[in-house]
């Protein structure tokens, strides 16, 4: 076995070991909050010091820090999609240490924190990835997200005299339709956006973008919720 990797084998198990030595205030482990919970939480110095070794191995390994930061990144992304948030959490949290100029942590921060219905702190971190993002090809993806986002907020809102209902609904609106001007054919925005003009009361609309997601073979609707849009408002012919 290549002996750098052997080093970067044994640092990563040090610095797991040294991380679940220490907890944030609740008993959470500091690497399964976004950033290491910083800068609100303070890094030890044994810490930063295994952050530094940490970083340095790897940059060696992949050639540079911004290389290994969308290698964790991928990393992350395979257990999110098995459903182990926390695994994905630690990996999006080293993709950001070594890169915190990747718009994918953040991203991924994002989503694990909507999965977790913290919404406004999940907004944040895909706002931030929004700002950094330089992919186009993902953007759309990205924007569609922050969509469902804004949209859910929207939702949780009991009082509906609250005009916050609105503000966020347009703001979902816009990120459906940035995301859907910039690749029409991403099926995936369209679907969500059918789900957001539902809840908004916007039947006709709706059914326009489930016409849309339908024509760029997106994932199937439930009949549930196109039984429940038809009942509001029957299929335009």
């Amino acid at each position: 076995m290549n002996q750098k990797f052997v080093r970067l084998l044994i640092l990563c198990i040090s610095l797991a070991f040294l991380i679940s030595a220490s907890y944030a205030a609740d008993e959470q482990r500091i690497d399964n909050i976004p950033m290491y919970g910083q800068p609100k939480i303070l890094r030890p110095d044994l810490l930063k010091k295994a952050d530094e070794d940490f970083i340095k191995e790897v940059s060696e390994k992949f050639g540079d820090r911004e290389k290994a930061s969308r290698i964790w990144y991928a990393q992350a992304e395979k257990f999110i999609s098995e459903g182990n948030l926390d695994l994905a959490m630690r990996r999006y949290n080293q993709s950001w240490l070594l890169n915190p100029k990747n718009f994918q942590p953040y991203w991924g921060f994002g989503r694990i924190l909507l999965e977790k219905r913290n919404i406004d702190e999940g907004i944040q971190f895909l706002e931030k990835s929004k700002e950094l993002i330089d992919d186009q090809y993902q953007k759309a993806a990205l924007l569609t997200d922050l969509g469902t986002a804004y949209s859910v907020k929207a939702e949780m809102i009991t009082d509906m005299q609250n005009k916050d209902i609105e503000r966020f609904f347009d703001l979902a609106n816009q990120m459906f339709l940035e995301s859907t001007t910039l690749d029409g054919t991403y099926g995936n925005s369209w679907r969500r956006w059918a789900f957001s003009l539902y809840e908004q009361g916007k039947f006709f609309e709706a059914w326009a973008k489930v016409k849309q997601a339908q024509k760029t073979n997106a994932r199937p609707f439930p009949p549930a919720f196109l039984r429940a849009l038809n009942q509001a408002l029957p299929e335009p012919k």
